[in-house]
């Protein structure tokens, strides 16, 4: 796991708020090509969530695809998004070490 590329990845106020939000549920997904179980998004629920244009919505989702933050799933004609927990729940242990051989 790269730390600088989650970091670069994570930095990004608008990348950090939807990582939040797929977190928190707080996005719904329009796409019938995902179950309410499975808290996926698509390209169209960014876009509706976060106004901006579907371009700038994919560059997003795919920093955090390259950074292994999300995975992407192709159902049919659809990408959906997924969180990649293991990736973060790493992410931040390693980020507590760092910190506590920071405080020694």
């Amino acid at each position: 796991m790269e730390m600088e590329v989650l970091c670069n990845a994570l930095g990004n106020k608008t990348r950090y708020q939807l990582i939040k939000a797929m977190k928190e549920h707080t996005i719904g997904s329009c796409c019938d090509r995902i179950e309410f179980f499975e808290n996926g998004i698509s390209v169209g629920d960014v876009v509706n969530f976060t106004g901006l244009a579907q371009s700038t919505v994919s560059q997003h989702l795919a920093v955090l695809e390259k950074a292994n933050i999300v995975r992407k799933e192709k159902r049919e004609h659809w990408s959906c998004y997924f969180l990649n927990y293991s990736v973060l729940e790493e992410f931040l242990k390693q980020l507590n070490e760092d910190l506590s051989e920071l405080n020694q």
